[in-house]
């Protein structure tokens, strides 16, 4: 790619661009399932690099959310007998 195309294209073209590699690199299928965002940027005193943290998320289309059910056994009771409380 030649510096002027760089220089010319959008954030957002980018952005897509990245996204598509990395649903390559792991296996995914590009149908809009994945999404990259930067969380945060700092700068190393100590290497004197700039330091870039992102976030790729990516469901695959046989994928759902894990359903955790909470046994009403598990929470912490609050022990009414303790001096001091009410």
């Amino acid at each position: 790619m030649f510096l002027n195309d760089v220089l010319h294209e959008s954030s957002a073209d980018w952005w897509n661009k990245a996204l598509y590699i990395l649903d390559k690199l792991f296996g995914f299928e590009s149908g809009g399932n994945s999404k990259l965002k930067r969380v945060k940027q700092v700068f190393d005193q100590k290497s004197g690099e700039h330091v870039i943290y992102l976030e790729y998320r990516v469901r695959a289309a046989n994928q759902s959310p894990i359903q955790t059910h909470l046994n009403s056994n598990s929470k912490v009771k609050v022990d009414k007998n303790k001096k001091g409380s009410k």
